[in-house]
């Protein structure tokens, strides 16, 4: 018994190469998408921190989580992206404490 491994044709390549671009695209948009995430979740941080509310909002992490997987009309990838959008949270909460913490210094 031999192992044969088949090359990808040129067609393949490029393909692959087409792919990849458009996940870059995709990429970019996603970071972008993050960064004025991140700029509401530093708003309301600072409102929480002045009305002393804690940074952890549990009923409002169950119905962002609720809310993706409803959004999510594919049950093959629902649990994927409520993962993605449980370190989302995670780094929200994460960043909010980090500001919090430059402001008391």
């Amino acid at each position: 018994m031999t192992n044969k491994i088949e090359t990808a044709t040129e067609s393949d390549n490029q393909a692959i190469r087409a792919a990849r671009e458009q996940i870059n695209q995709l990429d970019q948009g996603i970071v972008d998408l993050l960064k004025q995430r991140f700029q509401t979740s530093a708003l309301i941080g600072m409102i929480k921190e002045n009305a002393q509310l804690p940074v952890l909002d549990g009923d409002r992490e169950k119905q962002v989580l609720d809310q993706v997987a409803q959004l999510d009309s594919d049950p093959g990838t629902r649990k994927y992206l409520q993962k993605i959008f449980q370190e989302i949270l995670k780094n929200s909460r994460d960043y909010q404490h980090e500001l919090m913490q430059k402001e008391t210094k």
